[in-house]
C-alpha cells in the first residue's frame, strides 16, 4: 500500500497519513508529495516552506545514516581482532546510537535503509552472543535481524547465517540447515555465500545426511571460486581457514578422518602463505585435527595437535572453541583409553582449559 502511495497510484486519507507517521516515527514527506501529485495543492493545503525544511532535514539524516552504516561495517571488520566481549560492547554502543537516531524525521526510503543497517548490526550481535554462550539472547537478536531484513526487503543472507550458527549450537540442526539454504539462495557472490553453503553442509553431516553434506560442500567450493577475497578478518569473511574447519567437521562426522586431516593441512598452508590467522579458527582446526588423529588410532598425534591450544588466552576461548575441546574430552574418556596416562593428562588439561574460558549465560564457566 505504501509503495502504491509513493508511486502516486493511490491517495491516502489524512487519518492514514497521521497514523502511519505516528507508528513509524517517520515524516509524512512522501505521503505529502503523493497528495501533491494526485491533486495540485493550493496555498491553504500545502506548505512549501515546511516541505523544503523536511527535505533539508532529510539530507542531514542521510549523511548521519551513512556515517552510522560505516561504523557498523567498521566494527564488523574488527570482529576477529579483539575479544568477543570487547566487540559486543562496541556493537551495543552503536545500537544505542541507532535507537537515538530513530525519532528523527525521515523519508520512507530512509526508514528502510535504517532497518537494513539495524539488521546487519543485530546479526553481528547474534554472532557475538553465541560466542559468549548467551544462546537465548543470540536467537532473539538473530530473529529480530531477520525480521528487519524482511521488512525492508533487504538481502537476508547475513541474518540467516547468524541464525544458522545459533541454531546449530542449539542442536536444532534441521532448522540450521534450512536457514543456511535459504540464505544461500538469496546471497550474492560474496564470502557469506560460501559460509552459508558450508553451514548447510555441516548441519546435514550432523544429521547423518552425507549426500546433502557433500552437495552443499560442492556449492561452497563453487561459491569460493566466484567470491572476491576480502580482509579475511571481518565478521562475515570466510577465509580458507574457516572453509577448512567446516570441511574438517563434515569429514569427521561422515567418518572420513583422513579428509579431515587434509582439510587442516589446507588451512595451515593458507596461513603459511600469508592469510590472516584468526586464533579461534586456528584453535578449532588444531582440536579438530586432534579428533581426526584419535579416530585413526593415534593418541600421540592428537596430543601433538591439541597441546598448543591450551595456551590460548581465556578471553579468546569462545563457545565454538570449547565445544571442540569438550568433544575431544568425551572421546578420550571412552573405555579404549581407560587408564592411559596420556589420555588422562589431556582430559585434565581440557577440563582446566574449559574452566578458565568465558562465563556462559547462567554465570557458569566453560564446560
Amino acid at each position: 500500500m505504501v509503495r502504491r502511495h509513493e508511486k502516486g497510484l493511490s491517495q491516502p486519507i489524512e487519518l492514514y497519513r497521521k497514523r502511519y507517521s505516528a507508528l513509524f516515527r517517520a515524516s509524512q514527506l512522501e505521503l505529502g508529495l503523493v497528495a501533491a501529485i494526485a491533486k495540485p495543492p493550493d496555498a491553504g493545503t500545502f506548505d512549501i516552506d515546511g516541505l523544503l525544511a523536511e527535505i533539508a532535514d532529510s539530507e542531514t539524516t542521510a549523511e548521519a545514516m551513512q556515517q552510522l552504516d560505516g561504523a557498523v561495517k567498521d566494527v564488523a571488520e574488527y570482529h576477529s581482532q579483539a575479544p568477543a566481549r570487547q566487540i559486543l560492547t562496541q556493537v551495543t554502543r552503536l545500537h544505542r546510537q541507532l535507537n537515538d537516531f530513530k525519532p528523527r524525521r525521515k523519508r520512507l526510503s530512509q526508514v528502510r535503509e535504517l532497518y537494513r543497517i539495524e539488521s546487519d548490526l543485530l546479526s553481528h550481535a547474534c554472532l557475538l552472543l553465541g560466542d559468549l554462550r548467551r544462546n537465548t539472547a543470540a536467537e532473539k537478536y538473530g530473529n529480530a535481524a531477520l525480521a528487519l531484513a524482511i521488512e525492508c526487503d533487504a538481502n537476508q543472507a547475513i541474518a540467516r547465517s547468524a541464525l544458522a550458527k545459533t541454531l546449530r549450537w542449539a542442536d536444532r540442526l534441521v532448522e540450521s540447515a534450512a536457514s543456511a539454504r535459504l540464505g544461500y539462495e538469496q546471497s550474492p557472490a560474496t564470502p557469506i555465500r560460501i559460509q552459508l553453503a558450508s553451514q548447510e553442509a555441516n548441519a546435514a553431516a550432523l544429521l547423518g545426511d552425507p549426500v546433502r553434506a557433500a552437495e552443499a560442500l560442492r556449492r561452497a567450493e563453487q561459491a569460493a571460486e566466484l567470491a572476491a577475497p576480502d580482509s579475511g578478518r571481518a565478521a562475515w569473511s570466510f577465509s580458507t581457514g574457516r572453509q577448512a574447519i567446516f570441511a574438517l567437521s563434515v569429514a569427521t562426522h561422515t567418518g572420513e578422518p583422513q579428509r579431515a586431516i587434509a582439510a587442516a593441512a589446507t588451512a595451515d598452508a593458507a596461513w603459511a602463505a600469508g592469510e590472516p590467522r584468526v586464533m579461534a579458527n586456528w584453535a578449532q582446526i588444531r582440536v579438530g585435527a586432534g579428533i581426526a588423529h584419535l579416530l585413526l588410532g593415534s593418541l600421540e598425534g592428537a596430543e601433538e595437535e591439541v597441546t598448543p591450544v591450551f595456551s590460548l588466552s581465556p578471553e579468546l576461548r569462545v563457545a565454538t572453541v570449547t565445544a571442540y575441546t569438550t568433544d575431544l574430552g568425551r572421546r578420550l574418556r571412552s573405555p579404549s583409553y581407560r587408564g592411559d596416562k596420556t589420555a588422562i593428562a589431556l582430559c585434565d588439561a581440557i577440563r582446566d582449559f574449559n574452566r578458565e574460558a568465558l562465563v556462559d549465560e547462567d554465570g557458569v564457566r566453560g564446560r
